[in-house]
């Protein structure tokens, strides 16, 4: 998806929050970004969005949070330390700027005289390697997805998963990645204790999803019960009029 013809992107809100909700529910983990994306982006084919690098996921993900949420992540961590909950807020606009900024999509260079190409992770291969037999061999099946080698080089060149076995390819992996994900620090006000805290998005935004799509259902099931207006009629409202039909009802 090129910058310069970039799909339209619509807000989960009204009937369309609704379907993302139903859609992303019962599905993997990994699959509800796409999920949530796929409803958002209904030109763009969904074999496309599980190729997307995580880097690019994600910055479409900041992207329909702003559209459909606001500017800002606010949410709450558990310090490691004592256990108290810590509120944290991120402004999108500065999230974004920090993955515009990841590396190029591929890393190139030369090992053994043989040229190698490793390219940034997607969904697709993360959901390849779910049943790996060990946490270990889920990693190598990773990076060797990811690791591209020159065909001319001969039958006797390793394998890409010989290479991914070694430390150079683990370190340009994350070196590759390492704007990829949201971190940020956070202190927490009862122990003072300092981390770095990584912010699942893909999780982050489907539960504000889920959230959202609950409370408007409990908006519709009020105001139907006292207009007996069908739900698509009261999910394609505005939220202003919804909350004015609610406040109406509660006076």
């Amino acid at each position: 998806m090129s910058a310069h013809a970039a799909p339209r992107m619509h807000p989960l809100t009204g009937e369309r929050l609704l379907a993302a909700c139903d859609r992303a529910e019962g599905e993997h983990a990994l699959l509800r970004a796409i999920s949530l994306l796929a409803v958002a982006l209904p030109e763009v084919d969904a074999e496309q969005l599980l190729q997307l690098s995580l880097a690019e996921r994600n910055r479409l993900l900041l992207q329909l949070h702003r559209l459909s949420y606001g500017n800002m992540l606010d949410g709450y961590a558990t310090c490691t330390a004592c256990g108290a909950a810590m509120e944290f807020s991120l402004s999108i606009t500065v999230a974004l700027e920090g993955i515009n900024s990841a590396q190029s999509p591929a890393f190139e260079w030369s090992e053994d005289g043989t040229p190698l190409r490793l390219r940034q992770v997607s969904t697709a291969d993360l959901l390849a390697t779910l049943h790996a037999s060990s946490a270990e061999q889920a990693e190598i099946a990773l990076l060797a997805r990811c690791l591209e080698l020159d065909m001319d080089v001969g039958c006797d060149a390793p394998s890409a998963t010989a290479y991914a076995t070694r430390p150079s390819v683990r370190e340009h992996f994350e070196h590759l990645h390492a704007n990829s994900e949201l971190r940020c620090n956070l202190r927490c006000p009862d122990c003072a204790h300092s981390e770095r805290w990584e912010l699942d998005l893909a999780h982050f935004l489907w539960l504000k999803t889920r959230h959202a799509a609950h409370r408007l259902l409990a908006d519709i099931h009020t105001i139907a019960l006292h207009y007996g207006w069908s739900e698509a009629a009261i999910a394609n409202m505005s939220a202003p009029r919804r909350d004015a039909y609610l406040e109406l009802l509660s006076a």
